[in-house]
Formats: C-alpha cells, sequence, structure tokens
C-alpha cells in the first residue's frame, strides 16, 4: 500500500496585504499552526476516492471523477484537491481507490492561509502516490495555481511562505529575501469570528485603487517604506519600531476599506492590555488580528483578552516549511 503524508505551516502578515497584488512588499512569516494531509492507495477500496477532513466530515466520490473529461462542480470544498489529483494522477486506472485525510490545526476562512497550506501540502503528498518527489519550487508552481482557484487573485506569497517557511520579504515578480531575527518575537493572535471573502475584499480595494488614484499612489509608496523600516526593525529585534509600523499599516489598511468596527475594537483592546503594536492580518472584513506583546506580559494579556470573551492564542514564527514523509502512515 502506498502511503504518503506532508505538512505545510499557516501564515501571518506582518506589513503589506494587499499591496502585493500592486507591486509592493509584503513581510510574511510562517507560524506554528499545519494543514497534514495523508493520502494512501487502498487495495480493499473498489475505484473510489474518500476525502476526510476534521473540521469538514467525510466525502466519497467515484475514482473516477479524477478523469480530466468528467464534470466536477467548482463550488465543492474538495475541489482544489480534485484538481490537484487531475493535475497530477489524470490517467491513474488502477482497480484500488485513494484515500486522503486532511487534519488542519489552521482556523480556516480568517486571513491564516489555510487554502495556500492546504494547496502545499495537497500537492507534495499526492505527488508521493505517484512515487514522484519534486523539488520544493516544482511543487510550488502546482500549489500557486490550485490556490488560484480559492483566490483567482492570489499574489503567490500565501504559497511561498508555506511552501519555504520562515520570515520573507516578498515583492511580486521581483524579489524573495529571508529575513533573521536577533530576538524571538511574541505574537498573539486574536480571531474576530467573523468569516471573509477575500476575493470581495480584493475587489472593493481594487475600487478604492480606481475612484482615488492620487491618495492610493501615496498609500502604495508609504507601504513600500514601512516594509523597509520593519526589515531593519525585525532584524535589530525592535520591538518598539516593529509596533509603531504595525500600527501605521493598520492606520492604511482602515484608509482602503478593509477593516470594520469588529477589528477596530479588537484592536483598542488589544493595545490597552499591553499590546506594542496590533492591526488586522490577511485580507480584513474579518478574520484574526495579530498583537505584538513583550514576553513578560503575554499571559496577562491573553487572561484579560479571553475575559473579554476573544478567541486568542499565542504563535511562534516557524522556520520549517513545507515537510514530506513518504514512509509514514501515520501523523
Amino acid at each position: 500500500m502506498t502511503s504518503t503524508l506532508a505538512s505545510a505551516p499557516a501564515k501571518i502578515i506582518l506589513f503589506g496585504e494587499h499591496f502585493v497584488v500592486y507591486n509592493q512588499p509584503i513581510i510574511l512569516a510562517s507560524i506554528n499552526k499545519r494543514m497534514k494531509i495523508e493520502c494512501k492507495i487502498e487495495e480493499e477500496m473498489n475505484k473510489t476516492l474518500t476525502i476526510e477532513t476534521n473540521h469538514f466530515g467525510k466525502k466519497t466520490y467515484p475514482l473516477s471523477i479524477i478523469e480530466k473529461n468528467n464534470h466536477y462542480p467548482a463550488n465543492d470544498f474538495f475541489y482544489p484537491i480534485i484538481y490537484i489529483l487531475r493535475k497530477i494522477l489524470p490517467h491513474y486506472a488502477e482497480p484500488y481507490g485513494i484515500t486522503i485525510k486532511i487534519h488542519s490545526e489552521i482556523p480556516y476562512g480568517v486571513g491564516l492561509g489555510s487554502s495556500a497550506a492546504l494547496s502545499v501540502a495537497g500537492v507534495a503528498a499526492i505527488l508521493g502516490l505517484n512515487n514522484s518527489v519534486k523539488k520544493k519550487n516544482e511543487i510550488l508552481d502546482i500549489a500557486i495555481e490550485t490556490e488560484r482557484i480559492i483566490h483567482k487573485n492570489s499574489s503567490g506569497a500565501d504559497c511561498i511562505v508555506s511552501t519555504y517557511g520562515g520570515l520573507l520579504y516578498y515583492q511580486r515578480n521581483t524579489k524573495i529575501r529571508s529575513l533573521n531575527l536577533s530576538k524571538e518575537i511574541s505574537f498573539i493572535i486574536i480571531n474576530t469570528g467573523l468569516k471573509h471573502s477575500t476575493g470581495q475584499l480584493v475587489s472593493r480595494v481594487k475600487r478604492f485603487s480606481e475612484n482615488n488614484l492620487c491618495e492610493f499612489y501615496n498609500l502604495s509608496n508609504n507601504i513600500s517604506g514601512i516594509c523597509e523600516r520593519a526589515i531593519k526593525a525585525l532584524e535589530e529585534g525592535n520591538f518598539l519600531n516593529i509596533g509603531k509600523l504595525m500600527n501605521e499599516n493598520q492606520f492604511i489598511l482602515e484608509r482602503i476599506g478593509v477593516s470594520t468596527t469588529e477589528i477596530n475594537n479588537t484592536i483598542n483592546d488589544s493595545l490597552q492590555y499591553g499590546a506594542i503594536g496590533s492591526k488586522l492580518t490577511g485580507a480584513g472584513g474579518g478574520g484574526c488580528v495579530l498583537a505584538l506583546i513583550h514576553h513578560q506580559d503575554k499571559e496577562y494579556f491573553l487572561d484579560n483578552m479571553r475575559k473579554k470573551g476573544y478567541e486568542c492564542f499565542p504563535v511562534s514564527i516557524e522556520n520549517q516549511g513545507l515537510k514530506v514523509n513518504i514512509k509514514s502512515s501515520n501523523f
């Protein structure tokens, strides 16, 4: 029985979301929450494909679904997995079956890169079924293609950081730079609990840019400057400057219309309880807030935010991106 396991990390955006689509830089990092995908060829299953997740239950399809000429509804949550199977195993005709188990530690639809992690881990795990071990850049290309099924205007940044891991400075079609931290940084994720549509928010920013050309140009330059100053602050471990730049970035995100009353209230509460800097992370319109906290203030912050009813949890930057194990069938 062939079995492969792959996992890829979630992500946080520290600076630059939305403007990356307009070729401005972005700084983002992989974090210690993972999407784990196990794929097996099952000899006792009779030409069926079973996909099972810890968040969205279980679904079974005829194995013929992965043939490219078969119609398949793109609005099915599992469509990206079907897409990857069609891309990698289009002529699979063995009289067996495929089981795919997805275990996610990443909250879905709140801006932490669950779709990118699914795409990256899914490509790597399914390639293993084909006894094909690819380089990370080859996995990345298919993963970006897959994620664009979910987010049509994806810059590819989420898939890049999920594949390679660590803290990255990225500018679309231009450069990727790995940043080194001199000190460990403590972040807290605060989940507003509000789902969002990345596509709708990207469209909203596009309308803002078209209706406010001069202002958007200036805001874009401001974001570029924030990212450049953030490189120095991050590499020096200057928490006060990192926090200040996060707050500046949040003001710009509010101006382009992707923040909300709930996000703004969450940020205000986080600053009240000791955050050095606080901003939305991801597309906005809901999702998560990222707060920078001094190590010694972490427990005080968590206690008080949870007393106010917030779902929040600490995260750390994880340097390892995609992991693949072709021999193990256990999580």
